[in-house]
């Protein structure tokens, strides 16, 4: 994450900025750019879901309904609900989220909403949060400030798609490979997502140590943007309207594909809004110009959309009348979209790489001395450090089932009046599972600009 830039939502490379887009969205996941934004105060009262148990296998039992009958509609906002929690915006709490039933009821109803756009903010604030961790900052939704004491945290959010990202963009350099058993499935796929998923490090016997040095001096040495860094242009797998070419020559599809392309090229504000408390407005920026060539497009020396410094939305919480504001001023502001014929091209003007080369220049470290200092990462002090963090943890554990053990030996007699075989102990309602991960404590709030500054 060294090379995450959170005001511009972009990877830093020696070539030029990279980063996934809508565009990149589409292609892995077949979902549209574009669409209203979601908004939980959109959902009807039809479906009611209640529940007391939040770990996943607990909630699996508890809505599951009969084999042999019809899924109810409660059941099937539950599959959702268990859905979008675990698979896919992957929740912090490791747990069901509540946040997310208004999301399942309204994708149950068949309201339609812009999940493509949602996920690829989360996305972003989810890299941000990481890196504020990693450079032992507490974001403005972390939970705790554990991470900036003892170095550790949990990464959290769509962190899938990032995956994918990255298995498209760098394949290549990645020396990634898809086993035998999967090409037949892989030639018929509707998405990219679907060959993607299948790439794996090759040789597999490599540990996460090796793998992650590997990777970040193989990304340390991309100094120059190739073809293969943008996967999806030629654009032969998809929907219909993902593969369209560009300009349309059907008129009665012109609209539709005009509009999928501007969602692709509009610098914007998305949201990150899925709850409804007042700490869910929260915002985060688009800026595929910074990034031309992974659309086929020549890269000039980008403009940020950001008007002021203080204008820029970094992910973290806004109030609702900001929200709002900002919101509108996207809605109001929308670049013209003129399609005509062009080559693909990977090339940048000669502005741009002065301009970048300073710019990386001043902020980057060197490559020894980036690489010395993760390495050090590895090294046997800083393991030991952790894994007696590790110990300690489980030595308490330890300690409290020794304790009742003893207890339950000293009056073996009580256990043999009973005259009934032992049940499996339940835990106690009012006790976190260890599957729910850190409690739910208040979010503090970070207002990025006060009410009363223009946008």
């Amino acid at each position: 994450m060294h090379f995450f830039e959170k005001s511009t939502n972009t990877f830093h490379f020696k070539s030029g900025m990279m980063t996934p887009t809508l565009f990149d969205v589409s292609a892995i996941t077949g979902l549209r750019p574009t669409g209203k934004t979601y908004s939980p105060d959109d959902v009807s009262d039809n479906i009611t879901l209640n529940y007391k148990e939040n770990a996943f296998s607990a909630f699996i039992l508890k809505h599951s309904g009969p084999e042999n009958e019809e899924v109810s509609d409660e059941e099937h906002v539950a599959f959702l609900t268990l859905w979008l929690s675990h698979y896919v915006f992957c929740s912090r709490s490791l747990q069901i989220a509540r946040k997310f039933i208004p999301m399942a009821v309204q994708i149950h109803e068949g309201c339609h909403f812009a999940l493509g756009r949602l996920l690829l903010a989360t996305l972003y604030e989810s890299i941000g949060e990481v890196c504020d961790n990693l450079k032992g900052l507490v974001p403005a939704k972390s939970k705790s400030k554990k991470a900036a004491t003892d170095g550790c945290f949990q990464a959290a959010g769509p962190m899938w798609l990032l995956q994918l990202w990255l298995n498209a963009t760098f394949e290549k350099e990645l020396g990634l490979f898809i086993p035998t058993e999967h090409h037949a499935s892989i030639a018929k796929r509707k998405i990219e997502g679907t060959r993607l998923i299948r790439l794996q490090p090759n040789p597999l016997e490599q540990n996460s140590q090796q793998l992650f040095m590997k990777y970040m001096k193989i990304f340390l040495a991309i100094d120059q943007f190739k073809p293969e860094h943008a996967p999806f242009v030629k654009r032969t797998i998809g929907p219909s309207w993902f593969v369209k070419e560009i300009p349309v020559l059907n008129p009665n599809a012109e609209e539709e594909i005009n509009e999928t392309w501007t969602a692709y090229l509009d610098p914007t504000i998305l949201s990150i809004r899925i709850g409804t408390l007042s700490s869910e407005y929260a915002l985060i920026g688009y800026q595929p110009n910074l990034v031309s060539r992974q659309f086929g497009f020549s890269q000039l020396r980008p403009k940020s959309m950001y008007i002021r410094k203080k204008n820029i939305v970094l992910g973290t919480t806004v109030t609702s009348t900001l929200y709002e504001r900002y919101m509108k001023i996207s809605r109001d502001n929308v670049y013209g979209f003129e399609p005509f014929d062009f080559n693909l091209s990977y090339y940048c003007t000669q502005e741009f790489t002065t301009w970048w080369r300073r710019y990386f220049d001043s902020k980057h470290l060197g490559d020894a001395v980036l690489i010395s200092r993760l390495e050090s990462g590895f090294t046997r002090p800083q393991i030991k450090r952790i894994e007696q963090q590790v110990k300690t943890t489980v030595t308490k554990k330890q300690a409290a089932e020794t304790v009742k053990t003893v207890k339950e030996q000293i009056t073996p007699k009580a256990v043999e009046t009973t005259g009934e075989p032992s049940k499996a102990r339940k835990r106690p309602t009012n006790v976190p599972s260890t599957e729910t991960g850190p409690s739910k404590k208040p979010k503090p709030n970070t207002i990025v600009v006060s009410d009363e500054e223009e946008v």
